[in-house]
């Protein structure tokens, strides 16, 4: 069986959201893959013909939003796009047959995705063991979307009903799993394998997480700090 990808990507985004596509389209089986969905939420005109362009797999969800990293880290137009993850997630889920893995957009493919989906389960999610948020919403993979929906509503429910600032997406899922784990097939999946942060990848590590370790007021500081400051130059050039 095929599975989708689906990903958020504003204009300010938008350097992540290349790696990621072009890390996709250069290290998995494309036989195996149905669409990539990205959730526009402010990209420009430019950004989006280079997508449409790019590969006739990649499949553009508009929102009418025009977010741009207002704010910094944790600012209104960066709950926007964390919040509106599982809203268009539900949506997705909900219109489609095969498995779908959302990914954060500040990701980078190291090696073929497909493998994980014959790991099976309802539902995969990456496991960070000794952290108080025990499970990371970077990477969820449904792999039985009609078993999988009442899930994903009550993460988005959860998430959507979350106040003040933070990143209210992964403690959402992480209470979503303690209530669902005995309903569904969970898998979990270890960090270093589908949410790799620290530099190198290891030869186990297929997704790498360009993840902030602190908070930034802008989106070119951000970048910075966490592509060249943390060692990935090399890694993403054949990629910006």
């Amino acid at each position: 069986m095929k599975y989708s990808i689906q990903t958020t990507s504003d204009h300010s985004y938008f350097v992540f959201l290349k790696i990621l596509i072009n890390s996709i389209l250069d290290k998995c089986d494309l036989n195996q893959l149905n669409k990539i969905y990205i959730i526009d939420t402010g990209m420009d005109s430019n950004q989006l013909k280079y997508l449409k362009e790019h590969s006739l797999q990649i499949e553009i969800i508009t929102t009418g939003l025009s977010t741009n990293f207002r704010g910094g880290t944790w600012g209104d137009d960066w709950q926007r796009n964390v919040k509106g993850k599982t809203v268009h997630l539900y949506d997705t889920i909900s219109k489609i047959q095969e498995p779908l893995l959302m990914l954060d957009a500040d990701m980078m493919i190291t090696s073929d995705i497909y493998p994980l989906l014959k790991l099976g389960g309802d539902v995969q999610v990456c496991v960070r063991p000794g952290n108080a948020v025990k499970y990371i919403g970077s990477y969820f993979f449904s792999l039985n979307p009609s078993k999988t929906l009442p899930f994903i509503k009550e993460w988005k429910d959860l998430t959507q009903n979350s106040k003040g600032k933070g990143a209210h997406e992964s403690p959402a899922l992480t209470k979503t799993v303690e209530k669902y784990k005995n309903q569904l097939n969970i898998i979990e999946i270890e960090q270093d394998i589908v949410n790799r942060i620290n530099y190198p990848a290891l030869d186990k590590t297929i997704i790498v997480h360009f993840k902030g370790t602190r908070l930034s007021d802008n989106i070119n500081e951000s970048m910075h700090a966490r592509l060249i400051d943390r060692g990935w130059s090399k890694e993403i050039e054949a990629y910006v």
